[in-house]
């Protein structure tokens, strides 16, 4: 119940700010807006159990590179992510690199600018995305996460001496592929991993389900784009509804 007041809140704080972000939108020569989420899952996870606001900023020039951040912040305060993307897409074909970075202001959390493999907060993956012409609209999607912290462990060292244990870790290069179909306004959804690593314990269905869209007309200039999806992670035996409105 209260997270579905301070979603009703926000839209109703948001849509002055809604209408002249759009006026802006169409002078700038960039992509810029805002999803907000009743919760952040990401890949069938939750990653946040409260409303997240997600800004975007992407610069597209006209022959396939896009570069942007993207951020997620939860209402609560408590979790905070900044990624950094690059990708260039020709003929349905899309090869991105994405820096996934969650921050932790403690005095011992990630530090942005550690790019220490043993040592670094960031994710870095590389993915192939592949999205079907209008009249078989499917999408394919593979990701690896390289380097980073996206660790497992290497090794487990034992000290019989002083009765201690030491673990050494390695890259566990986690890896995602998901097949997506949309028609009309209905997307349907199914995401595998194909062994243990950030999204599962083994390989299985780590992420199905459904997402419907719909446009609701504001005034005679603007219409609000707000979707629901139903989200299950069979390898977890999670399942999510999720209410979301972009602007």
């Amino acid at each position: 119940m209260k997270n579905r007041i301070l979603i009703i809140i926000a839209i109703l704080m948001f849509v002055p700010i809604i209408l002249k972000a759009q006026e802006v939108k169409k002078r700038l020569p960039f992509e810029i807006g805002t999803d907000l989420m009743s919760r952040f899952v990401w890949r069938g996870q939750c990653v946040s159990k409260s409303p997240n606001i997600q800004p975007y900023l992407v610069y597209a020039p006209k022959f396939g590179l896009k570069v942007g951040a993207w951020g997620s912040y939860a209402f609560t305060g408590d979790y905070a992510e900044v990624d950094l993307f690059a990708s260039y897409g020709i003929k349905g074909i899309t090869i991105s690199l994405t820096d996934y970075f969650v921050m932790n202001e403690s005095a011992a959390g990630n530090r942005f600018f550690d790019f220490k493999n043993e040592s670094t907060g960031h994710l870095l993956e590389g993915a192939l995305t592949y999205d079907g012409p209008e009249n078989f609209p499917i999408k394919l999607t593979a990701g690896t996460m390289f380097y980073g912290a996206d660790k497992k462990i290497d090794q487990m060292i034992v000290d019989t001496v002083l009765s201690d244990t030491t673990y050494t870790y390695k890259n566990a290069y986690s890896t995602y592929f998901e097949v997506a179909y949309t028609f009309r306004n209905i997307s349907i959804f199914a995401g595998i991993t194909p062994m243990e690593g950030l999204y599962g314990s083994k390989l299985g269905l780590v992420n199905a389900g459904i997402t419907a869209r719909k446009n609701i007309k504001i005034t005679e200039h603007f219409t609000l784009p707000i979707q629901a999806s139903l989200i299950t992670n069979p390898q977890r035996q999670n399942i999510y509804l999720v209410f979301g409105f972009t602007f």
